[in-house]
């Protein structure tokens, strides 16, 4: 959602598409909305707040926000993760997610404690070496980790 900080619309090259800049790693690209979009979405004409991307649509009725140059999107929105791993119950609901190497975000009180100790116990490892010891804690007290690369 951070992204129209550094994502600007620098041209409009015809109907539903745009010639456009990421201002971090100065990439230029084209921009074509989407075909479910087009003639329905104006990234100049929206009520979002203005760090948003200018391709983000508002969230549908599910709260899902979507992209609508999905298709034609940039190298730097492809490889950008949002979160480093999942985690999941033994169920397969899931439990919470982790950003960076090692901020979870979780409602589930028993995974955060847990999460706590798992990563302290990895601190003094390297990156592969964490993500190892954390996977076994995880799945030792109930849990799984889906890591993404």
């Amino acid at each position: 959602m951070g992204m129209g900080r550094y994502v600007k619309i620098t041209g409009i090259m015809g109907e539903g598409r745009y010639a456009a800049r990421h201002e971090l790693s100065k990439e230029s690209f084209f921009a074509t909305l989407d075909r479910d979009f087009r003639g329905k979405f104006n990234p100049f004409n929206r009520d979002t707040p203005p760090e948003w991307c200018p391709f983000l649509l508002e969230s549908d009725e599910d709260g899902n926000y979507l992209c609508s140059i999905h298709d034609s999107a940039p190298s730097f929105c492809k490889n950008f993760k949002c979160c480093t791993c999942r985690i999941f119950k033994i169920d397969g609901s899931p439990a919470g997610l982790v950003k960076g190497r090692s901020t979870l975000v979780t409602d589930d009180l028993k995974l955060k404690k847990m999460w706590d100790n798992a990563v302290n116990a990895a601190l003094n490892l390297d990156l592969e070496g964490q993500k190892v010891k954390i996977a076994e804690i995880i799945k030792d007290s109930g849990y799984k980790v889906d890591y993404y690369e």
